[in-house]
C-alpha cells in the first residue's frame, strides 16, 4: 500500500531515487472499491508519472481532503438542523434587511441614514451567504474548482522542475569552460600573453557561474519538494519522477479558438459559481450584480481562450527558432572540431563551439516544455480552469 504523510501544503517536491523514508499511511479520498486494483498499484508506488497527477491530487493533496472531509460535515449538519429550514433563517435576513431600508428611507439624518444603508446591505448579504451554503452544489463546483487548479498547479511544477534540470545542464557546462578559461588564462599569463587582470576576470566569471549552480540547485530543490507535498508525499520523499510526455502538435492543429471558446464558456467553473450566484439572489441589486458579473465572466473567457492560444503559437515559433539554432551550432562545433583535429583552432575556441551547442540543445529542450505547458494551459482553459 502507498505510504503518504499528512501535511500541511507547503513546498512542491520531486526526485529521481526511491524513499527511503516511511511516512505515515494516509487513506484515500475515494474508497477502495471506487478504483481498480491496477489504479490503486500505481498510484501508490514511489513512482511519480504526468498522467497520474489528476488523480494524486484527487486522492491525496491536503487541500482536497480536507475539502471532501468539510463537505461530508456539511452533509451531517444539513441534516441536523433540518428542522429549522435554511429557507427559515434567509427569510429572517431578509425581513431585517426589508426593515433597515424602511429605516433608511425614513430617516431624518445622514448617520441614521447611513447606518440603515449598511445593516441593510449587511442582512441582504447574510441572506445570499446562507442561500449558497444551503446550495449543496455550489459547494461541489468550489472545491472541484479548488481541486482541478491544483492540478494545473502541479503539471505546470511538474514541468518547471524539468525546465530547470535542462537549464542547469547549461549552467554546469558554461562552468566547465569558465574552469578551462582560467586555467587557459594562466598559461598564457605564465607565456606574457595575458595581464594579472585577464586572470582575475576569468576567475570571477567563473565565481559567478559556480554561484548560479548553487542557486539553481536550490530552486530545482524547492520546486521538488513543492510538487511532491501537493501530490500526498512529504518533502523527504525521494519519489522517482518519470520524465513529460512528448509534445503532441496534433492538439495544435486541431485549436478552434470559436468553437473552443464556446466550450469554455460551458466549463467554467467561475462563470457557473456567479451564475448559481444569480439564480440564488433574492435582491434585485445583488441579482444585477451577479447578472453583470456573469457577462463579464463571458468576455474573459473569450479573451483567456484566445491569449492562451496566442501563447500557443508564441510557444510554437520560439521552439521552431531553438531548433534552427540546434542546427546551426552542431554545424559551427563539426567545424571548430575538423579546426581543432588539424591544429588550426585552439582548445579554448574548440570547448566555446561544444558549450554553445550544449546551450542551444538544452534551450531547444527547454523551449519543447514550454510548448508543452502552453498546450496545457490552453487545455485547462476549455476544461474551465482559469
Amino acid at each position: 500500500m502507498r505510504q503518504r504523510n499528512l501535511i500541511a501544503p507547503a513546498v512542491l517536491g520531486m526526485a529521481v531515487s526511491l524513499s527511503l523514508g516511511m511516512p505515515m499511511e494516509v487513506l484515500a479520498v475515494t474508497p477502495e472499491f471506487g478504483r481498480s486494483a491496477e489504479e490503486w498499484a500505481a498510484l501508490r508506488d514511489n513512482v511519480l508519472e504526468y498522467g497520474e497527477i489528476e488523480d494524486l491530487v484527487a486522492e491525496y493533496n491536503v487541500t482536497v481532503r480536507n475539502n471532501s472531509q468539510e463537505l461530508h460535515k456539511n452533509d451531517i449538519r444539513a441534516r441536523k438542523t433540518e428542522a429549522r429550514a435554511r429557507t427559515d433563517v434567509v427569510s429572517e435576513y431578509l425581513g431585517a434587511a426589508n426593515d433597515a431600508w424602511n429605516r433608511y428611507d425614513d430617516a431624518m439624518d445622514g448617520a441614521t441614514a447611513a447606518q440603515s444603508l449598511v445593516a441593510a446591505r449587511q442582512n441582504e448579504a447574510a441572506a445570499e451567504d446562507n442561500v449558497l451554503e444551503g446550495d449543496r452544489n455550489a459547494q461541489v463546483l468550489k472545491y472541484q474548482q479548488t481541486e482541478k487548479g491544483i492540478a494545473k498547479q502541479a503539471q505546470a511544477a511538474m514541468n518547471t522542475y524539468f525546465q530547470l534540470q535542462y537549464q542547469m545542464t547549461s549552467l554546469e557546462k558554461n562552468r566547465d569552460f569558465l574552469a578551462s578559461s582560467v586555467t587557459s588564462a594562466q598559461g598564457r599569463q605564465s607565456q606574457g600573453l595575458a595581464t594579472q587582470a585577464d586572470v582575475l576576470n576569468a576567475q570571477q566569471s567563473l565565481q559567478n557561474a559556480e554561484a548560479q549552480i548553487i542557486a539553481m540547485k536550490s530552486q530545482i530543490e524547492d520546486t521538488r519538494q513543492n510538487l511532491i507535498v501537493m501530490l500526498g508525499w512529504k518533502q523527504s520523499d525521494m519519489p522517482e519522477i518519470r520524465s513529460i510526455p512528448q509534445v503532441d502538435m496534433g492538439k495544435i492543429a486541431a485549436m478552434n479558438v470559436e468553437t473552443d471558446t464556446q466550450r469554455a464558456i460551458e466549463a467554467d467553473y467561475t462563470l457557473q459559481l456567479d451564475q448559481r450566484s444569480y439564480k440564488n439572489s433574492n435582491s434585485e441589486a445583488n441579482r444585477a450584480i451577479y447578472g453583470k458579473k456573469v457577462e463579464n465572466d463571458k468576455q474573459e473567457i473569450a479573451i483567456a481562450v484566445s491569449d492562451g492560444y496566442q501563447k500557443v503559437m508564441q510557444a510554437q515559433n520560439s521552439f521552431n527558432e531553438a531548433a534552427l539554432n540546434v542546427e546551426v551550432e552542431t554545424k559551427n562545433w563539426n567545424a571548430a572540431s575538423i579546426k581543432y583535429q588539424l591544429g588550426t583552432a585552439s582548445r579554448i575556441e574548440y570547448l566555446q563551439a561544444e558549450t554553445a551547442l550544449t546551450t542551444a540543445q538544452m534551450d531547444k529542450e527547454v523551449k519543447t516544455l514550454q510548448l508543452f505547458q502552453a498546450i496545457e494551459d490552453y487545455n485547462w482553459i476549455i476544461k474551465g480552469v482559469r
